[in-house]
């Protein structure tokens, strides 16, 4: 279970959002999106938020159900949103499926010489059916297959494309290949909890709707919920008119919430940022970069919202043994990560710069990671339709394939 903490924006000593009117006015404005945001999902108008239900999750279980593992080897090749969302709860689980997300030849060439094929089953994800570099390792996978006897690659293939005209799809047609429906109404980034992003996990036991159903009633939860994204989408609006803000870092002291971040990055990225305005995503690991970054972001432009994840609660190590290390002894090894964490908080409250404290319960469950995608999904889509932009396209990134299919 994960928690916000958003004190400083309502400490009269720092921020004072009680006493903000122009918060008050974001607020009544956040509320109101808000509802237009939950009728559309109660309406059926909405099926990103679908996605978060039970119902829709049986409908992947049902489509899971019919694979044949054979406890072979997951790949997920796929760019984007295809594939990042997995990542992320892969990496937070430390599970064995291995990521194609970038035309990385080097990287794919040596998995091809150093594995046997037959021990995995592939999940080729492009929801255009057209991605370019999904194309082409699907393009060098099935060449590197024709060289194994008695080896039918398209039997190993499970696409993810929309059940509409293009190369994948038709490719997939005529090889026979077994095709499972991307949802056309639910954009790449987006769909992390749909069939894209959840396919390769009904394996593990995970209830997904566990995680994201409950986050369909936090648009209308009280104003006391530091969790409400109406009251977070306020905030935010609130630091952006309030002077130049252009950038919104995740400072992670947990660092298996690194790929979680990285998804955040395109949500953000190709949600928000449109007709000139939009805030930058940045990632930092910390305490690593108090030894780099941490500079810039306490004494540089006042330009960042951050929203600062606090270390785990387990304790992993019992002690440090007594050396001589006089300045680190008298902690445990966690309480140290924790004063660390603790130091930064206080110091930002200090010289006021926009933050909020995000926490995880039960660091090894995966839900986790699950509610963390439900809540920023809600407050981005949310957070583009307070600031008039529509949260769904990304039209700019089309002149590029616009320029690659003219070459």
């Amino acid at each position: 279970m994960i928690s916000f903490n958003n004190s400083s924006f309502f400490d009269k000593k720092i921020f004072d959002f009680d006493n903000n009117s122009n918060f008050k006015k974001n607020y009544d404005l956040s509320k109101k999106k808000g509802d237009e945001l939950s009728n559309e999902f109660t309406e059926g108008k909405n099926e990103i938020l679908n996605s978060f239900t039970s119902a829709y999750q049986e409908k992947i279980r049902i489509h899971y159900n019919k694979i044949n593992l054979k406890d072979k080897k997951k790949v997920v090749i796929g760019l984007g949103g295809s594939s990042s969302g997995a990542k992320a709860l892969s990496f937070f689980k430390n599970d064995d499926i291995i990521y194609f997300d970038n035309l990385d030849l080097e990287y794919f060439s040596n998995f091809l010489k150093k594995n046997n094929l037959k021990d995995f089953i592939f999940f080729i994800i492009s929801k255009s059916g057209d991605t370019f570099e999904t194309l082409a390792l699907l393009n060098l996978l099935i060449n590197e297959a024709k060289n194994i006897n008695e080896f039918n690659i398209f039997k190993s293939l499970i696409v993810i494309t929309e059940d509409k005209e293009s190369i994948l799809k038709n490719f997939s047609d005529k090889n026979k290949i077994s095709i499972i429906e991307h949802n056309p109404n639910i954009g790449g980034r987006f769909s992390v909890l749909s069939e894209t992003g959840m396919m390769p996990f009904f394996d593990m036991n995970i209830k997904i709707e566990n995680g994201s159903e409950k986050y369909l009633k936090l648009l209308n939860s009280n104003f006391e919920d530091d969790q409400n994204p109406v009251k977070n989408v306020a905030i935010l609006k609130t630091c952006i008119d309030q002077g130049n803000l252009g950038i919104v870092c995740n400072l992670l002291y947990n660092y298996r919430l690194k790929h979680f971040s990285y998804w955040f990055h395109q949500l953000h990225a190709e949600s928000l940022g449109k007709g000139g305005s939009g805030l930058t995503p940045l990632t930092s690991i910390c305490p690593k970069d108090h030894h780099s970054m941490m500079q810039l972001y306490l004494d540089g432009p006042k330009d960042k919202f951050f929203n600062i994840f606090s270390p785990p609660d387990q304790s992993y190590f019992k002690e440090f043994k007594k050396e001589g290390f006089f300045n680190i002894e008298n902690y445990t090894p966690s309480g140290l990560l924790q004063k660390q964490f603790e130091s930064v908080i206080e110091v930002f409250r200090e010289k006021k710069i926009f933050h909020r404290i995000i926490h995880l319960k039960n660091h090894d469950d995966p839900l986790n990671l699950i509610e963390l995608f439900s809540y920023f999904i809600l407050e981005t889509i949310l957070l583009g339709k307070v600031l008039d932009i529509n949260p769904y396209d990304q039209p700019a990134v089309q002149l590029i394939k616009e320029k690659i299919f003219k070459s």
